[in-house]
């Protein structure tokens, strides 16, 4: 069940979905971490704004810290999508990949937290 004030990212399902190829696996993925959260219209898509960050995003990283676009990770342009939709609505990015959201602060800023730590 998806907790008040937790979103999901389409970026996020569909990262989620890719790296899920067993059918059973795909159907406990759909069923406790997806559907809850369609089904209450907790879903969000980047906008066309955090398109247009993501390619000014790159472009800027292209420049100034000369990345190079062919070789850089779908990972790190997924989360410069997650990132700018997060900044638009006022949310707070949940993520464990410090070194890249420290990557794309330096374009522009959001507000990030690490996950919660598992319990035992």
């Amino acid at each position: 069940m998806a907790a008040p004030g937790l979103y999901l990212s389409t970026v996020v399902a569909a990262e989620l979905r890719a790296g899920t190829t067993n059918r059973s696996d795909l159907r406990k993925l759909d069923k406790t971490v997806l559907r809850p959260y369609y089904k209450r219209g907790r879903v969000i898509n980047p906008s066309a704004a955090a398109w247009e960050a993501l390619g000014k995003t790159l472009a800027w990283l292209v420049k100034n810290e000369g990345i190079t676009i062919r070789t850089t990770p779908r990972s790190f342009i997924f989360d410069i999508l997650i990132a700018y939709s997060c900044r638009e609505l006022g949310a707070i990015l949940i993520s464990g990949n410090d070194r890249d959201l420290q990557r794309i602060r330096r374009v522009f800023s959001f507000e990030s937290t690490p996950p919660y730590p598992e319990l035992s």
